[in-house]
């Protein structure tokens, strides 16, 4: 059994193994927490805990670079999940992919900036909060799709030919998306920084937070908006997901928020129901077995293996470090 083969055989019996564990709304927002039998303790610190004891720094690469930052670890791994920001630098950033970083080391880790004013000295990070799951959602697409056709041109090319993964999302992309929910919110950023339109929103934000709190022991969430299962994500360890949930159910509400305000605007259609229908967690769940098939493998940028998946109105990804899943995400895209 080949490597690749390994690692999509964990990614799809991890998949299978999801249940819903608890369900809960509020207005048009529906969260669940997931379940997936895993009991691990786990084996790293994540990005937000260790940013704050001084174990993970976060840097601009010298001379500074749009498509990268510099992530420097001391005596222990630290995961960085996809869809965290970091703050400071040149710009502010969003990590395009979870990344397993090995303790006492210096790995670049691919990101996208968030803002298009702004480009001074700065040169350190701080971590932040998770993007909304629609922008999250447009970046795992472009991900997905980039991989596809990397893969792709590394078959044709000869055999002897470096191959190798960009990781990269489409920058303009990215920035008219900000542009976008800008103008949908009706306001505007000096540097069109989406971390401003955060802060506008966030006291209403907040209150939405407090009302979904973490159930014990549950190791996935996911997310409905619009009448639509839109987001699920899976972690390795109850611990983990405990204290990622307030950054993910804050990006779930942005998401809500955001696309309150497209309704308003006529850029979407108004949801025929409030919630998803009972069978929506089992077809995005059927639907991304069926896109493992053809999943492309890779080194991850750190420890382990990436995964990107590209199926019938889903992409995702996931993060394979010794034999098991630490990290998978999936979102609806539609056609």
């Amino acid at each position: 059994m080949t490597d690749e083969t390994r690692v999509r055989e964990e990614v799809t019996e991890a998949l299978a193994r999801v249940r819903p564990l608890v369900t809960m709304s509020r207005e048009g927002l529906l969260i669940t927490a997931l379940e997936w039998d895993v009991d691990r303790v786990p084996a790293y610190e994540t990005a937000t805990a260790a940013g704050l004891v001084g174990d993970l720094e976060l840097t601009e690469l010298d001379g500074g670079s749009v498509p990268a930052i510099e992530a420097a670890t001391k005596a222990k791994p630290v995961v960085i999940f996809a869809g965290d920001t970091v703050v400071g630098g040149k710009q502010n950033r969003i990590i395009n992919v979870t990344v397993w970083l090995p303790a006492k080391s210096v790995t670049p880790i691919p990101v996208s900036c968030l803002e298009a004013g702004r480009w001074n000295q700065g040169r350190r990070f701080e971590t932040s909060r998770k993007v909304d799951y629609g922008l999250r959602a447009m970046m795992s697409a472009q991900l997905s799709d980039v991989a596809l056709v990397e893969q792709e041109a590394a078959a044709a090319a000869p055999a002897h030919s470096p191959r190798r993964r960009s990781y990269a999302a489409d920058q303009g992309s990215v920035w008219h998306e900000i542009s976008a929910k800008e103008s949908r919110f009706g306001t505007r950023s000096p540097s069109s920084a989406l971390h401003d339109l955060y802060a506008r929103e966030a006291t209403d934000i907040d209150a939405i937070v407090r009302a979904f709190p973490c159930p014990a022991g549950a190791t996935g969430i996911a997310v409905g908006i619009g009448g639509r299962l839109v987001a699920l994500e899976l972690f390795d360890a109850a611990p983990t997901l405990a204290e990622q949930w307030p950054r993910l159910v804050e990006g779930a509400a942005s998401a809500y928020a955001d696309h309150r305000r497209a309704v308003a605007a006529g850029v979407v259609p108004a949801p025929g129901h409030r919630y998803p229908d009972e069978g929506a967690l089992g077809r995005m769940l059927g639907r991304a077995a069926t896109a493992m098939g053809a999943a492309v493998v890779g080194p991850s940028v750190g420890e382990g293996y990436d995964v990107r998946l590209a199926g019938t109105r889903l992409r995702g990804g996931a993060l394979v470090v010794a034999d098991h899943v630490v990290h998978a995400e999936l979102f609806r895209v539609e056609a």
